[in-house]
């Protein structure tokens, strides 16, 4: 999938990030629990790529999340992306369950090393949230 022209700001702060899932992600809801990948460089530019991963369990394997961090490890060395922001996606009530802290929890982890760590995002129907340090400190200790 590719992005609109009209995202060519930089990311360069946490509310830059929020405003560029909100102009890609919109209003209309989901029908899938999905993960979703933009790639920036060193200047916070996003590149033309957008990754969309369908279908997540509701809850993360190691083997999942494993390849989702071996996929941005590919891309990092053959595109030579410098950040990798992530947005978690799904059906259902906008309150955050703990599937959703799970997964951003899980992801978190497995990205630890690379620097800057963006926060994830959770979108569903009309909102789009950040899963906050309180958010994952249940789901980090599972």
């Amino acid at each position: 999938m590719t992005i609109s022209p009209e995202s060519t700001r930089p990311i360069r702060t946490e509310s830059d990030l929020f405003d560029r899932w909100e102009d890609l992600m919109g209003d209309d809801g989901f029908e899938r629990r999905s993960l979703w990948l933009i790639f920036l460089d060193e200047e916070g530019q996003q590149s033309n790529l957008l990754v969309p991963i369908d279908d997540l369990p509701m809850l993360p394997a190691q083997r999942d999340v494993q390849a989702i961090a071996d996929l941005v490890g590919r891309v990092h060395e053959e595109i030579g992306v410098a950040q990798v922001p992530m947005l978690l996606s799904r059906p259902g009530p906008t309150e955050m369950t703990e599937g959703d802290r799970r997964w951003a929890g899980a992801l978190t982890m497995a990205m630890r090393d690379r620097h800057p760590r963006w926060p994830i995002h959770l979108a569903t129907r009309g909102r789009i949230q950040v899963f906050a340090g309180d958010d994952l400190l249940g789901a980090l200790a599972s």
